[in-house]
């Protein structure tokens, strides 16, 4: 899937993880795709969820928001929402934002699975 900037790709495990790459920039205009995306995992029973961001190169506010969003809905469902390898830039607004107080963020995909 790919919108203004902002491309996901989605990858359910056997584990029933979905595990969603973002890359590009998630901002205003790609939040959209971002939100098709995960709806579409989540319509197929799948609410464990981990974010590639190791190639999101930009991220503002609205991703932020997003973020939240998709974690409380995974929650609210009995699920998960995990954050793993973001870029320079996107980890400091993560940081800069407290966004790990909400949302567990992993150095590497493989040790969010495991967590």
């Amino acid at each position: 899937m790919e919108q203004s900037g902002v491309r996901v790709g989605i990858e359910v495990r056997p584990a029933g993880v979905g595990v969603l790459t973002v890359r590009g920039e998630l901002d205003y205009d790609g939040v959209p795709l971002f939100d098709e995306a995960v709806g579409s995992v989540r319509a197929e029973g799948v609410h464990r969820l981990l974010l590639d961001l190791s190639d999101l190169t930009f991220m503002d506010s609205s991703g932020v928001n997003a973020f939240l969003r998709v974690q409380r809905d995974a929650r609210a469902e009995g699920g998960w929402l995990r954050l793993a390898n973001p870029q320079p830039s996107v980890l400091r607004l993560i940081e800069l934002v407290g966004l790990t107080a909400a949302i567990p963020l992993y150095d590497t995909v493989g040790d969010a699975l495991a967590g």
